[in-house]
């Protein structure tokens, strides 16, 4: 089990990167100026924010996936609205109070949350 949980968490800081790389690509696609600029900027941003994710996946999404877990009542989307949770608390805390970056830790969290439970899902089929 701790091999499985500890798959699934490194999984989950892949988050970071994905997230960058699509806002990367949709801002530079979008904006007029220097395309390499852009993307590597806004994918920096993402993966410097990364300590919300981590810090996030372990206040908040694996504690309450083993509490759940613990009592046969492991619900999806109260992983991921932990996940959600995590990342605003912990954004608001460290990062940012508003704006976009604020919105985006918070989206990053339960994206995190969300490749958590699908590096489980995937780990049990095996």
């Amino acid at each position: 089990m701790k091999h499985q949980l500890a798959k699934s968490v490194a999984l989950s800081l892949l988050s970071p990167v994905i997230i960058g790389s699509l806002l990367g690509l949709y801002y530079a696609l979008t904006l007029q100026g220097d395309f390499l600029s852009v993307f590597f900027q806004l994918l920096m941003t993402a993966i410097s924010n990364a300590h919300i994710v981590g810090l996030t996946m372990a206040a908040f999404v694996v504690p309450g996936y083993l509490l759940m877990f613990k009592y046969s009542k492991v619900n999806y989307s109260g992983v991921l609205t932990l996940g959600l949770l995590g990342g605003a608390i912990f954004s608001y805390l460290l990062s940012a109070s508003t704006g976009e970056i604020f919105l985006i830790n918070s989206v990053m969290s339960a994206f995190a949350a969300g490749l958590f439970l699908f590096g489980l899902r995937k780990s049990i089929k095996k």
